[in-house]
């Protein structure tokens, strides 16, 4: 009853219309400090936390005027609400007062959120903020060398590790990622009111919530919410003045890239969809300089970085044991995953070939590494892996036909990458179809590098290979065709001795 009296009593006026100095700074800092005072007891930081939050939501109930007073009354709300909800230091202690105080001041800003809609807010940074910092934190970070391409991965520091299992282990922090979620969703229902470096923000923020513990917000933040993010951005895009600024929001996407080796399933495939969905989105509108950051930076990164976790997965427990017998086991996973990075990347490739990655001054390296990387994925890893590999190069081999006479130089050079690449891997057709997996530094095993599947799809790459030869050449020279048709004897040896796929 005394704190409800306190609220009536306040003169909304003045704190709304007089200058801060008169009575808003006053009496929010005062409760702020009964909030911060560790000292005090529990019952009198939550009653000052209430008071507090009961001003924020009635300040702007009482606001009659728009304009710049509306926008200074909502800095200051959001200011105070700043204050509460994010830790002024990573020093506060975490305590069940120090959490419920915060979860106070989220469940507020979702009334506000609520209450007001998206329209009333202008303070879209310091609300991401708010939300964000709910999170694990994770910092992206890239190793590059001179020889290989960056791979992409996620590592945090001790610190971040601590944070990490406060998180994963008190229940009060995972309340406060659920509400914290709330908020972002009602942002994402009416993103449509965003501005192009909001949208930045708002997906930054959905990428740190898919890197949550809690599986379910985590692939809600991909899967559903980013989803519409994307489809906004897409309608956008269709007004020629706002065109450049809103194809420039491809480069968040850095931010769910690591998602895409996610230690849990369900969250990298659909990091991996939303991925490969936004550059289909935004693939005809990015300038050529964009579309080398996109294939350095994103998809050979990406496949390099399932590579590595892919063939990591067989040192796991249990997973040479039960390679090929059990449906969820550690190695069939990351399969699936690569061979979805795979499927995406050939799909990407086939439609953006021609009119844009050929046209890349780096467009001979950029073949050669895809080239290189499918080699590699037959000759080293499991081999239910080689038909996706194989599928992904024959749908790039196949759209090199759409070339016009301005291309055919650069045409030429790639299908000869790609029949060296082929005769290599006929070597391993002519052994029976076998190849070395390397298991670690010291230890390789033979395994099947065809199933009859990817059997046909390699001759399939050879056979597009040979048709967009011929367009150029009259005929092969004949130790190639006697390569060729070694290679094609020798296939059906491979589908006689195994035949299972």
């Amino acid at each position: 009853m005394e704190r409800l009296g306190l609220v009536a009593m306040l003169n909304f006026h003045r704190l709304i219309y007089c200058a801060p100095e008169v009575a808003w700074n006053t009496t929010t800092n005062h409760l702020l400090w009964i909030i911060g005072l560790s000292s005090a007891p529990q019952s009198i930081r939550v009653q000052a936390a209430r008071v507090l939050d009961e001003i924020i939501i009635a300040v702007p109930r009482n606001l009659l005027s728009t304009g710049d007073l509306q926008a200074k009354v909502q800095h200051r709300i959001f200011d105070i609400l700043y204050k509460q909800i994010v830790p002024a230091s990573s020093d506060i202690p975490v305590t069940s007062t120090n959490i419920e105080l915060r979860r106070m001041g989220l469940e507020t800003l979702y009334q506000i959120l609520q209450a007001f809609g998206p329209t009333f807010v202008v303070e879209w940074v310091s609300i991401f903020e708010m939300l964000g910092s709910n999170c694990i934190p994770a910092a992206l970070f890239r190793r590059q060398s001179v020889d290989s391409i960056s791979t992409l991965s996620l590592q945090e520091t001790p610190c971040q590790k601590s944070l990490s299992l406060v998180y994963a282990d008190d229940c009060g922090y995972t309340a406060l990622v659920k509400i914290a979620f709330q908020s972002l969703k009602l942002i994402c229902d009416s993103v449509s009111v965003l501005s192009p470096e909001d949208l930045r923000l708002c997906i930054k923020t959905l990428g740190q919530f898919g890197r949550q513990a809690d599986t379910i917000i985590a692939r809600a933040a991909i899967e559903s919410l980013l989803w519409s993010v994307l489809d906004s951005v897409q309608a956008k895009q269709k007004d020629a003045e706002m065109e450049l600024e809103y194809s420039a929001l491809w480069m968040c996407l850095l931010e769910i890239l690591g998602l895409c080796t996610d230690a849990r399933h369900e969250v990298r495939v659909g990091a991996i969809q939303i991925l490969f969905h936004a550059m289909r989105l935004y693939g005809a509108t990015l300038t050529l300089n964009a579309w080398n950051d996109c294939i350095w930076k994103i998809i050979f990164p990406l496949l390099d970085a399932i590579s590595i976790k892919t063939r990591c997965s067989a040192f796991e427990p249990g997973a040479l044991l039960n390679s090929g017998l059990a449906a969820q086991s550690p190695e069939h996973v990351w399969d699936e995953s690569q061979s979805l990075a795979l499927q995406s990347i050939g799909s990407i490739i086939s439609e953006f070939l021609v009119i844009k990655i050929m046209h890349l001054d780096s467009f001979s390296k950029v073949w050669c590494t895809l080239v290189t990387h499918v080699h590699e994925t037959v000759s080293l890893d499991r081999r239910n892996l080689s038909l996706p590999a194989l599928l992904c190069l024959g749908e790039a081999v196949k759209a090199l036909s759409g070339s016009d006479a301005s291309l055919q130089v650069k045409v030429s050079e790639a299908w000869e990458c790609v029949w060296k690449a082929c005769s290599d891997m006929g070597s391993m057709v002519l052994m029976g179809g076998r190849s070395q997996l390397s298991l670690s530094t010291n230890r390789t095993q033979l395994h099947r590098a065809f199933t009859q599947e990817s059997l046909v799809a390699l001759v399939d790459v050879i056979r597009s290979t040979r048709s967009i030869s011929l367009t150029q050449t009259n005929e092969w020279p004949l130790q190639r065709l006697s390569r060729l048709m070694e290679i094609l004897k020798g296939t059906p040896l491979c589908f006689c001795r195994y035949p299972s796929s």
